[in-house]
């Protein structure tokens, strides 16, 4: 059997091997920690960074109605042209605004305006086909595709179900009351037209009675006759609602 001796030399080349990768073993862990560390601190500002940009994006859905914004509607509105120009029918496009109030009872705080908001929602709903379309564009206003329709007076017809609908008397948290609309429209497809130009044209019909562009047929909806200017009400101010805002996202 052989010996292996081993030098002093040797002693101190194993001895300097070890502590080179001792050295090295510390740097990797100390890098690692650092990177731990930078990690831990970045993560709150990554997440917001995240939550930002989520934000920033349109949501395609109303927080508060549960409805299709904007968005989302002009997407669904060029199918529903797309379709027309297809099967050569008619699509309606009519925004409806929520005017004045009547109080039926006397309280001394206002309603609660996302209630109100959430049920005349759901009533323009019902007052269409499955196969229609509403949206909510802003605070009080929302937008409706009647679609597959073989003459204006159909469009007409869906205009004062809606219209019929928000005139019913609403009970809210024990306050009973009376709401008018307006509705203005235009029918599509038109030469042309984009689902933009004709969202704007019947926010035109609703603003003005008329539209910019000649040759649209018009669909229009007067406020109810009891509108008169010492029994309503205007919405009530930001500030005096249950809820500070009811601003959707567009």
């Amino acid at each position: 059997m052989a010996w292996i001796e081993i030098t002093p030399a040797d002693s101190r080349s194993v001895a300097d091997v070890l502590s080179v990768r001792l050295v090295v073993g510390w740097m990797g862990l100390c890098i690692a920690a650092g990177f731990s560390v930078v990690g831990f601190l970045y993560w709150p500002y990554s997440q917001d960074l995240a939550r930002r940009e989520y934000d920033s994006v349109p949501s395609a859905y109303d927080g508060v109605t549960g409805l299709p914004t904007r968005r989302l509607f002009l997407v669904l509105l060029k199918q529903a042209l797309s379709r027309a120009e297809t099967t050569k029918r008619h699509v309606a496009v009519l925004i409806c605004s929520l005017e004045q109030f009547r109080p039926l009872s006397t309280a001394p705080a206002a309603p609660n305006m996302t209630l109100v908001v959430r049920v005349q929602a759901a009533r323009i709903k019902s007052a269409l086909q499955s196969h229609d379309v509403v949206a909510r564009l802003d605070e009080y206003i929302f937008a409706v595709i009647v679609d597959n329709l073989a003459s204006q007076d159909e469009a007409r017809v869906s205009a004062e179900k809606i219209q019929s609908a928000i005139a019913l008397p609403l009970l809210v948290e024990g306050q009973e009351l009376l709401m008018s609309c307006r509705i203005g429209g235009v029918l599509g497809p038109q030469q042309g037209g984009t689902a933009e130009s004709l969202l704007d044209a019947a926010a035109d019909v609703l603003e003005n009675g008329r539209s910019r562009e000649e040759g649209r047929t018009l669909i229009l909806a007067a406020p109810q006759s009891w509108l008169t200017g010492h029994e309503v009400s205007s919405f009530p101010p930001a500030s005096d609602r249950h809820e500070a805002s009811l601003a959707s996202h567009r």
